[in-house]
């Protein structure tokens, strides 16, 4: 039996199926994704470029099922992988993908792993609070920073310091802008989206 959700617009309701509400969610994360990536600012001294991306897929992992997150993102990775210039740059393909700042693209995947898992726990075991909203995307832009810097370390092979120094210090401020957007909007939004793709 197909599950249906109800869209409240204004006095009226429209009943809708709970599949393709899920799918439309799923391409919407992966549109968002993409576009995050052509709002692009290189910098002169490392190979990693600021991006909106980790902002959409902060907000991805938070509204989507975990499953529906993390195919969204593997079809980012997996169409941009093909020649599908969707990447940062404008620019697509396995070279791209496996190039100095592919490990950040990677980390997307486990981003939305472990922003949904820990999010799920705080909503069955307490209030999901903003402190505790802003902690599991902490962990998930952690993971992110994590795959970057470790490959940013064997494909040009850097130091502990230079990945620190290149790779991670001098997104932080932006990253903390966006992770504290992305709890806003959330906490604003949640409500009336909790039905919608879950």
């Amino acid at each position: 039996m197909q599950k249906s959700t109800a869209l409240y617009l204004g006095e009226k309701e429209l009943v809708v199926n709970k599949s393709v509400v899920r799918a439309v969610g799923v391409i919407l994360f992966f549109i968002l994704t993409a576009a995050g990536a052509f709002i692009y600012i290189p910098l002169p001294f490392t190979p990693v470029p600021v991006t909106l991306q980790t902002f959409f897929v902060l907000l991805c992992a938070a509204f989507l099922k975990k499953q529906d997150g993390v195919l969204s993102q593997s079809a980012y990775l997996g169409f941009g992988a093909a020649g599908i210039p969707i990447f940062s740059g404008a620019q697509g393909g396995l070279l791209k993908l496996f190039g100095p700042t592919g490990g950040y693209l990677i980390g997307f995947v486990f981003c939305i792993g472990i922003v949904s898992g820990m999010l799920e726990f705080y909503r069955s075991r307490m209030r999901l609070t903003l402190a505790a909203t802003a902690v599991s995307m902490g962990c998930g832009l952690f993971a992110i920073y994590l795959c970057g810097g470790l490959w940013l370390a064997i494909s040009l092979r850097y130091s502990f310091a230079q990945v620190i120094m290149l790779g991670v210090l001098p997104f932080i401020p932006g990253e903390l802008l966006k992770l504290t957007a992305a709890v806003l909007i959330y906490h604003k939004l949640k409500k009336r989206t909790q039905t919608l793709f879950n």
